[in-house]
Parts: structure tokens; sequence; C-alpha cells
């Protein structure tokens, strides 16, 4: 999740200068997958979208996997590989 609000971010960042206004009502999603067995993972998504007029993020929307499943450890590989890809140099180690 801080890897898609860094990018919210940045957003805001490249539009004020430039005289516009960020995103008012931004939408982080988030996914996190986790190993269940030496060939199995299983998963979390959630999707948080904010409400301006109430000041606040509304209840998450999305769910988990019941159990680990070997498709979603082809995934959790995938997810794992651009997730370090995006984390600056050494945090990671």
């Amino acid at each position: 999740m801080a890897a898609s609000q860094a990018k919210m971010c940045a957003a805001a960042i490249v539009e004020l200068p430039a005289g516009r206004q960020p995103d008012p009502a931004p939408v982080i999603a988030n996914t996190c997958y986790s190993a269940t067995s030496s060939t199995t993972a299983g998963h979390v998504a959630h999707v948080y979208r904010f409400e301006a007029g109430k000041g606040h993020v509304a209840q998450p929307e999305g769910g988990a996997t019941v159990r680990g499943d070997e498709t979603n450890f082809t995934y959790m590989e995938s997810w794992s590989k651009n997730i370090w890809a995006i984390v600056p140099s050494g945090l990671h180690r």
C-alpha cells in the first residue's frame, strides 16, 4: 500500500506546481501475497476510496483467498518482483 500512496503523493506534487488540483477523491488499491507452502500462496486485496466530502477513507472493498493455491503462488512471484523493482536500492536488504 505504501507504493500506491507514494505514487498518489507524487501525482499531487506534479499537479500543484502546474497550477492544477490533485485528484480530490483518490482510489488506492492494495494487494499482498503470502506463501502458504513451498508451492502455494494466498492473497489479500482491498480498494480504498477517499471520500472528500467526509474527509476520510471509506470502508475498504475487497477480500482474501480462502486457501493458498499454485496459481496465487505464480502471481506472488511476479508481484514480489514488481514490488522490489520500485523499492529504492538498499531498503530491501
